[in-house]
């Protein structure tokens, strides 16, 4: 996004130095100096088109160089698609004894660096100041914020010499001489923050790093680092909650008890729990007739519901579309919860509506929420909800219960949370989105467990977007790995499904995915427009898009949820497009 005072400063960093690069961004922007961070507003409902305009209307981009951020995917990314565009670049370094290589080194070569090692508070505020004058060195010129105002001679006002109104650059009275910079020195600053990347490859042997700050400072003591929970005690604690349980009241998880070898269990959680005769009497919400009456005969729990793929022979009822009474914008999670409503969250409109699954096409409830991203209908009626770094448990008229979490990477935090779903417990599992890691919580909201970091290989996430749990399976959509991963309930992995690619079996960045009683999947995805249905074998079993039926004409579908008797819901939109919800029942 660009900054009404003109182009902006793009801060990139790894997420470990989010706290020295916080006090950078809050520096500029008290000085009046236009600045993109991500946690700090530059990430809105799409991910990748914020990334796009934070790089795209940048004068410069300051990056703030590790070894970390040298092995990440997304920074490399961020930085080379920054000299692809030929936005300057100001490096700088967070690490003593250690040397950017492989492809930073090569965008880096020549380039004027800024120290920041060893930052303490009490030389921040210097090197700060040192970015800042080579900003204005580099990228001046195209920044509104370093140019004097220069009104016409016939409206000039007096000068007064003792007093500025810009408190950053003093406007200097015209009958002063202003020394000038010496001209080669700045010149050769521009020359060498401009070098092509050709020529740098050519001389990235001869170069040397230049040094703006070579004081010797005091290694401070790193904060010590909270130790990851050990998995074998969670592990106990999660068998003695489900001792609770009574061994009749669940079918589908008799794999799991098999597992385990404990009867799961009874008592419900002291908080959040909504009967469903209450939840009839609370205001108007029409309690509507289950869908199916084998969901009744059966007495089968959510997570043991199993696709119908009669359903999809039909043409589907399509919300939102040209016409319709109900408006979405950028639809992304979609639930539906035992009583026949759909839950749906309305990013761009900021806003969950609640729709009837059968007959009226009016929405009955809409309430507002900070870009909500995921929700959930849980086992015991409740609506979860992930909006802006937390997540929130509401009842069925999303009045709010509780609210879990803050912005952060300790266990609890979040940043950028998105799928949401439970198990048969009521234990909640999160999609930790920039986090690239999945959290389980307890049915009150208390950390359990996690599992992930940023990586390529299994068991590590790329962006995980949507998640879904049925029995013992938790499914997993890798967006950037573009793959499903399978694990069991404590983060054990199993197996995998897909590769880059267009052809059936292959993802182009899945999104929304669900799991079945019999252990199929379904995966929205995103950017191949189309939804694909994989047996437990993991072959295709089925594939929706615009060649099977022109009525699945997907422009860029989004988050599923499969509803009590077979039948699957999707949320499908393109930012300048169409923002549709599509109901196979």
């Amino acid at each position: 996004m660009s900054s009404e005072h003109g182009l902006h400063v793009m801060l990139s960093y790894h997420w470990d130095n989010k706290e020295l690069v916080s006090k950078v961004y809050k520096v500029l922007k008290s000085r009046g100096i236009p600045v993109w961070m991500d946690i700090h507003g530059g990430i809105s409902f799409n991910l990748f088109q914020s990334m796009a305009d934070g790089v795209e209307n940048a004068a410069v981009v300051c990056c703030f160089m590790t070894q970390q951020y040298q092995n990440s995917r997304n920074c490399e990314k961020e930085l080379l698609y920054a000299e692809r565009r030929r936005v300057s670049i100001i490096p700088c370094r967070l690490t003593r004894g250690w040397e950017p290589s492989t492809w930073l080194g090569l965008v880096t070569a020549g380039l004027v660096w800024i120290d920041f090692r060893e930052t303490t508070d009490a030389n921040v505020d210097v090197k700060i100041d040192k970015l800042i004058d080579q900003i204005r060195i580099v990228a001046g010129k195209q920044m509104s914020c370093f140019l004097p105002e220069t009104p016409s001679i016939a409206q000039l006002p007096a000068i007064n010499t003792t007093t500025s109104s810009n408190a950053l650059y003093p406007i200097l009275p015209v009958s002063i001489d202003v020394p000038k910079p010496n001209t080669s020195d700045v010149h050769n600053l521009v020359r060498a923050s401009s070098i092509d990347s050709t020529k740098r490859s050519n001389t990235l042997t001869s170069r040397q790093h230049q040094s703006v700050d070579h004081t010797t400072l005091v290694q401070p003591t790193p904060p010590p680092v909270p130790p990851r929970p050990d998995k074998s005690l969670l592990r106990d604690r999660l068998l003695q909650m489900d001792e609770k349980k009574n061994l009749n009241e669940t079918e589908c998880c008799s794999d799991e008890k098999k597992e385990n070898s404990v009867p799961l269990s009874g008592g419900k959680p002291d908080i959040c729990e909504v009967s469903i005769q209450n939840q009839a009497n609370a205001r108007s919400i029409p309690d509507v007739l289950d869908v199916s009456p084998t969901i009744v005969a059966d007495e089968k729990r959510r997570t043991g519901t199993v696709i119908d793929y009669s359903k999809f022979r039909r043409p589907p009822r399509i919300i939102g579309d040209d016409n319709d009474e109900i408006s979405l914008s950028c639809p992304s999670g979609v639930a539906v919860s035992k009583t026949g409503l759909i839950y749906v969250a309305d990013q761009q409109n900021q806003c969950v509506k609640v729709i009837p699954l059968l007959g009226s096409r009016k929405q009955i409830l809409s309430r507002p929420f900070n870009r909500p991203k995921g929700v959930h209908v849980d086992e015991l009626g409740r609506v979860l909800v992930t909006e802006h770094n937390r997540l929130l448990i509401l009842d069925n008229e999303l009045n709010l219960l509780k609210a879990i979490g803050d912005h952060g990477s300790k266990p609890g935090e979040f940043n950028v949370p998105w799928g949401v779903t439970t198990d048969s417990s009521s234990n909640i599992y999160v999609c930790d989105q920039m986090n690239n890691r999945i959290q389980k919580l307890d049915a009150d909201g208390r950390f359990l467990l996690e599992w992930g970091y940023e990586g390529e290989h299994t068991g590590q996430f790329y962006y995980p977007h949507f998640i879904s749990v049925s029995g013992n399976r938790v499914a997993v959509s890798d967006q950037l790995n573009h793959r499903i991963q399978v694990f069991d309930c404590f983060g054990n992995y199993h197996y995998k499904l897909g590769e880059s690619g267009s052809e059936p079996g292959q993802f182009n960045c899945p999104f929304g995915v669900c799991i079945d009683g019999n252990g199929h999947i379904v995966v929205a995805d995103h950017d191949n427009n189309r939804v694909q249905f994989f047996d437990a074998y993991g072959d295709v079993e089925l594939v929706l898009d615009r060649e099977s039926n022109p009525l699945f004409d997907f422009q860029g579908v989004h988050g599923l949820a499969l509803t009590h008797d077979g039948g699957l819901l999707i949320t499908d939109y393109k930012r300048n497009g169409k923002h549709r919800l599509f109901i196979f029942a």
